[in-house]
Parts: structure tokens; C-alpha cells; sequence
């Protein structure tokens, strides 16, 4: 059978190894092909090539054991835009953050949407964004939606990566996460302030379908993996760790 080349010969992906031999290949794989020939071309991300990278904290609200097990301490935090178009252009604006709770990473991963939690929708201005989970979180037998506020004002329009980098050159940027059971309301659960830029050289690879909390998990399950190996794809196409 033949094989089907990737980018480079330990990627091909053949229906049979050696005679007698068969491996399996998940469609998952196949479909997230694609991410890891655009990671491997533009050599970075092919979603969210662009950001900036920065120290800081995130601080519980809600009240302990009310809604998803997001508790204070430090985190590391991303700031970017989804297709990296230049300048101030308008894109998909990004926010992801790296927790440690008990030494273990938990990476949460948002992006701007419309009023429905899952529609992408490109922004004009860091300004007036609402970033989603895109998917919602199982946890404790409940489904949980995540969504962001950027409540600090940036007085720049546009979208240009520049305005956060001098904005934390200059001060905090502050975020409020709110929470959702199902398809209730939302309501308040954590401040995050972002705080110190890491420079540019030090980037993170962010996979919110490997790097959770205890019993929280993705859903709906096919659709995670699908993300999960697209970031992967994503990791091998750019030999990122």
C-alpha cells in the first residue's frame, strides 16, 4: 500500500510497515495533517503565530468548590492574534494562560467570538473583546463554559501586538474570567493580571487537551481529539516541544 508523505520521511503515514505488519492511523491524525505542513512552511504556529508572552497572576473569585477548580497563584499568559496579520489589522484576538496547581500545568486557551460562545469573530480593537473556550469544560458531572473581559483600557485602536507590549511596559493588563454551568448565565470566577513580557525568544506551547486540571476535560470528546492532534501536528511541523 502506499504511503502518504507528510513533510518529512519519520511523518509518512503507511497503511502497512513491514509484511504482516499493520498500524492503525486515527482520523484525527489525517484531518489535523494540514496544521503541520502550515507549521512546518511558516516555521511557527499556523493559528496564532503572533503574541506576546507575559508573567502574571490569576486571583479566585467565586467563592471554593462554587464552578470550575481555578484557584490563585501564578501564571504565565499569552496575548496574540489568530491568522498573525500585521500591524493593527483586524484578526481573531487570542488569550491563553499556563496554571500550576500542584506542580501539574493546566493551559486555558480563548479566543474572541460572537454572543453564541462558539462563532469566532475578528476584532477591531483590544478594547471591548470577549474571548470564549470555543468548547465548553466537564467537571464534577457539570459542563462549564469559560469566557474573558479585557477590563483594563487601552487607549490605541486597532489590534496591533505593540499596544499590549507597551501597555505592559507600562502597567498591568487586567482581565476578568467569568464562568457558565450549561447554558445559565454567566458569572464572576477569577481576576487575571497580566504583568511582566517574556521576551520574545522564550515562547510556550499551550494544549489545553493535555494540560488540565484533575477530572476537567474538553467536550465534546471527538472534537478534542481532533484539537489534540492538531496541536501536536502543530508541535512536530515547527520541532517545538
Amino acid at each position: 500500500m502506499p504511503c502518504i508523505a507528510i513533510v518529512k520521511p519519520a511523518h509518512a503515514v503507511c497503511g502497512r510497515v513491514r509484511a504482516g505488519t499493520r498500524r492503525s492511523v486515527k482520523v484525527s491524525d489525517l484531518l489535523a495533517l494540514p496544521v503541520e505542513v502550515g507549521a512546518a512552511v511558516r516555521r511557527r504556529r499556523l493559528f496564532h503565530p503572533a503574541g506576546v508572552l507575559a508573567r502574571g497572576r490569576i486571583e479566585r473569585i467565586a467563592p471554593p468548590g462554587q464552578g470550575l477548580p481555578i484557584e490563585t497563584g501564578d501564571v504565565v499568559g499569552r496575548v496574540s492574534k489568530g491568522v498573525g496579520l500585521p500591524g493593527s489589522v483586524p484578526d481573531i484576538a487570542g488569550l491563553a494562560w499556563r496554571m500550576t496547581p500542584g506542580n501539574r500545568p493546566w493551559d486555558v486557551l480563548l479566543a474572541t467570538t460572537a454572543v453564541n460562545r462558539v462563532l469566532l469573530l475578528p476584532a477591531t480593537s483590544w478594547d471591548h473583546t470577549t474571548y470564549s473556550s470555543l468548547m465548553p469544560l466537564r467537571y464534577q458531572g457539570g459542563v462549564w463554559w469559560l469566557r474573558a473581559r479585557l477590563t483594563t483600557h487601552l487607549d490605541r485602536p486597532g489590534l496591533s501586538l505593540d499596544t499590549i507590549t507597551d501597555r505592559l511596559a507600562r502597567g498591568d493588563l487586567e482581565y476578568s474570567v467569568e464562568q457558565a454551568a450549561g447554558t445559565g448565565e454567566f458569572g464572576p470566577l477569577a481576576r487575571l493580571t497580566l504583568s511582566e513580557v517574556i521576551p520574545p525568544d522564550r515562547d510556550m506551547s499551550f494544549d489545553p487537551t493535555l494540560n488540565t486540571a484533575p477530572g476537567v476535560s474538553l467536550a465534546p470528546g471527538w472534537l478534542t481529539g481532533f484539537r489534540r492532534a492538531a496541536y501536536r501536528r502543530s508541535r512536530e511541523g515547527r520541532d517545538a516541544e
